[in-house]
């Protein structure tokens, strides 16, 4: 009776272990469950972007800490609250272009060829266009201009640049032929930027515009003077 009994506690015993065995089986089987790459992939991505976030906050939190004590300063100082926001007002009209601006760079006289058109050829080849002003533009500043102005238009982002019969309309105002842009920037880089064998600028001569670039040690760039209206545009929350 007694063997009886043994034997039944060590049945009870091997099917209790085999039962903890089966779980335990399951939780590993679980931990190690297979995740595809790309899942992989956007949690990394989710990560980064999380941590640029931080570092974005961080820098804005030190950039407010750097205010704080600028403004402490000038108040234990004895200084003026109103001084201090001119300067900054002057700082971001430097920025934003709504200063004269003046320094070395570049002037481009850019109007209509006056060549023979061959036979059969469209006269729209000789004339400027707006896509040929904006392929300048955009040739200016990858060379590194810092600021540039059309016919004494300062551009800025909002700036258009379309055609509008025989004239071109920039910043809201008309103007015709010939077009003076100028940029300031490094005037060798600037120079090359629209005088290379694969320019916007050589490649327009090659057509048949007149195109003069020159280079100068003092150009001056007036300040964008048009009004500007947002309807659409707002601040986001910090943080978002």
């Amino acid at each position: 009776m007694k063997r009886g009994v043994w034997e039944f506690n060590i049945l009870m015993l091997c099917i209790i272990v085999g039962l903890l065995f089966a779980l335990q089986f399951k939780n590993v089987k679980g931990q190690y469950e297979y995740v595809p790459l790309k899942v992989i992939h956007d949690y990394k991505v989710l990560i980064e972007r999380e941590n640029k976030e931080i570092k974005n906050l961080k820098d804005m939190i030190a950039d407010r800490e750097n205010k704080i004590e600028e403004y402490e300063k000038i108040q234990e100082e004895g200084g003026k609250f109103k001084e201090a926001l001119l300067k900054e007002l002057k700082e971001e009209k430097f920025r934003s272009g709504f200063m004269d601006m003046e320094g070395p760079g570049i002037i481009l006289t850019l109007d209509d060829g006056t060549r023979e058109l061959e036979e059969g050829e469209d006269p729209n080849d000789v004339l400027v266009h707006d896509l040929d002003i904006l392929s300048i533009i955009n040739d200016l500043k990858v060379a590194g201009a810092e600021a540039i102005s059309i016919n004494g238009q300062r551009l800025l982002a909002n700036s258009e640049i379309s055609c509008g019969g025989h004239s071109m309309r920039i910043n809201n105002q008309f103007f015709a032929q010939p077009f003076i842009i100028k940029a300031i920037g490094d005037p060798k880089k600037l120079e090359a930027a629209l005088t290379a064998p694969v320019s916007t600028g050589e490649l327009l001569k090659m057509y048949g515009l007149y195109v003069e670039v020159n280079t100068s040690l003092n150009i001056k760039i007036p300040k964008y003077s048009e009004e500007i209206n947002f309807r659409y545009l707002k601040v986001s929350e910090e943080g978002e």
